[in-house]
This record gives C-alpha cells, sequence and structure tokens, in this order.
C-alpha cells in the first residue's frame, strides 16, 4: 500500500505553521511546487483534501488538522530517535531548536554565543525569536528543545532554571526634570511609555513597580523596544527598562538613565525545556552551561 513519507508529513505541518505554501517551502528548504505537488500527493493516497485552498489564507480542512497533528507526534517521534543515535558522538551534537524573546535576544545572546560554540562545537544552534507566549506553546508541541525567556510566567509541565535577576530603570529624555534616584511612585505623574499587550516585558514592568496605568490619560505604547526607545528620544515620554537594555543607552546624549531606590523593581531570567525524554539531561546541561557563561 502507497503510504504518505515523512517528507510529506514535514510539509503539511509547515502549511499549518504558516498558513501559506510559500512560507512553508521556504521553512522546509524546497521550491513551492515541489511543496505544492508533494502535498497532493499525499492527498491522492489518502483520498481526502487535506488543504483548503479556497481561501486567500491558506488553512487546513478539519481532516488535514487531524492528519497535521498525528504527523507532528510522529516527526517528534523520528526526531527523538535521531537524537539518540546522535548522543553517542559527543555532547550537544546535532540541531537544538533555541527560542528567544525579543526583550533578550539582541542583548543577552552576544555574550554567550561565543562561549557556546566554544563549549559545544558540534551543536548547530537554530534560533527563533517570538513572544514567550507562541515559544512556551511550540516548547510544549515539540518544535522548540529549549526557550529563552522572563519570568514569572505559566511555564506547568516544564523544567526551568533561573539564570539570574535585573533590575528595571527609567530611560526619560535628557531634559525631564528628575531626581538621580527614584520610587516607584514617582511613576503616576509620568507620561510612561509601554510595549503592546502580549509582551511580557510590559507586565513584568507594570507588576514589579505595582502600577497601573490610568485610564483617564492617554497612552503610549509601542511594538518593540527599539520603538520603545525611539518615543523616548524624541520627547514622548519615559519608560522601564530592563537593566541589559539600559546599560546600552548610557552613552545616549539624548536619553537619560535612572536607578530605583532599594529593593528596585526587577524581572527573572532563566531557561525552560522538558524535563522529560531524550533530551533532558542535554538540555539541563545547556541552561547551567549558559548560567556560567553569563558570570564570566
Amino acid at each position: 500500500m502507497n503510504q504518505p513519507s515523512l517528507r510529506q508529513f514535514s510539509y503539511l505541518v509547515a502549511i499549518e505553521d504558516t498558513n501559506s505554501f510559500s512560507r512553508a517551502a521556504l521553512h522546509c528548504h524546497v521550491t513551492q511546487s515541489t511543496l505544492s505537488a508533494g502535498i497532493r500527493e499525499m492527498e491522492t493516497i489518502l483520498g481526502r483534501v487535506l488543504v483548503d485552498r479556497s481561501r486567500r489564507r491558506i488553512v487546513l480542512t478539519p481532516y488535514g488538522e487531524d492528519i497535521a497533528a498525528r504527523a507532528r507526534a510522529i516527526l517528534t517521534q523520528v526526531e527523538d530517535m535521531m537524537h539518540r543515535s546522535r548522543a553517542t558522538t559527543g555532547p550537544m551534537a546535532g540541531p537544538v531548536r533555541f527560542g528567544v524573546i525579543p526583550t533578550i535576544a539582541p542583548y543577552f545572546l552576544p555574550r554567550i554565543l561565543p562561549g557556546l560554540r566554544k563549549k559545544f562545537s558540534q551543536m548547530e544552534l537554530q534560533l527563533f525569536e517570538d513572544l514567550s507566549a507562541r515559544l512556551v506553546e511550540k516548547l510544549q508541541q515539540g518544535q522548540l528543545d529549549i526557550v529563552l525567556m522572563a519570568f514569572p510566567y505559566d511555564t506547568s509541565g516544564l523544567k526551568t532554571l533561573t539564570l539570574f535577576h535585573e533590575d528595571f530603570m527609567l530611560a526619560c529624555p535628557k531634559n525631564m526634570p528628575l531626581r538621580k534616584s527614584l520610587g516607584t511612585a514617582d511613576l503616576k505623574d509620568m507620561n510612561l511609555l509601554l510595549l503592546e499587550d502580549g509582551h511580557c516585558l510590559r507586565d513584568h514592568a507594570l507588576s514589579a513597580c505595582k502600577y497601573t496605568p490610568p485610564q483617564q490619560r492617554k497612552t503610549f505604547s509601542a511594538t518593540s523596544l527599539p520603538t520603545l526607545i525611539q518615543m523616548v528620544r524624541h520627547g514622548y515620554g519615559a519608560t522601564l527598562l530592563p537593566e541589559m537594555v539600559a546599560s546600552e543607552m548610557r552613552r545616549d546624549k539624548d536619553i537619560r538613565i535612572l536607578p530605583f531606590k532599594n529593593p528596585a523593581p526587577s524581572r527573572e531570567i532563566g531557561m525552560a525545556w522538558h524535563g522529560t525524554g531524550p533530551r533532558a539531561a542535554d538540555m539541563q546541561a545547556l541552561a547551567r552551561a549558559i548560567r556560567e557563561l553569563q558570570k564570566s
């Protein structure tokens, strides 16, 4: 009996993840025509339509979603099989799918990547930058191996390791008249700029500062830290930045960085991964290596 191939399973899963034939083809490193032909052949083998092509946004049919879920589980098992076979060739050998949130990636990764490359020379690091919610979901579904993120965050069923705590600091325009050391109570009189809902940095900063944005006051929000910093630079207001970000702003002649009085508001940086399975020990070793590298 003719059966779908693992390659065709990966095509279907990629389409479900991207809702696009072109993006799925890029993800699978094949041409769009090759991927499309593979899906059509799979539909012929199964005798059912898997992809609804009638809409502008490509989606799977209900039957296609069921097959994609089964295909994802099969692919995960095959990956585990390959990881087991690679485990004998050296520590952390083969690909590691590493998720990281955007408020950490550009500021922290440069400190640890050279050391990781030296320590785990056979590791093929694949970086995925996204918001915490999507990274944790992909980790729980087996699409990622480990995630570098900020806590507190719901990581039910996952193993975690704290790397360090870092303070929040206030970034404001140079001409804003403020004391050199602030209390979180001072925020209530400021025009505070924030990231959009969905960014854990927003929630962590507001929670750590015990601050609730006043509903009667118009507030500005941004989709990224660089945009938020630009708004501060041009005088729209002040914002809360983690120390790793604020340290890079100290030389900016248009922005003033101020610490909070002790106890300063802070966030926790750490790793999350599956505590069971063939890669659990490797991921724990990787998390501990990152903790040591950030101390050096």
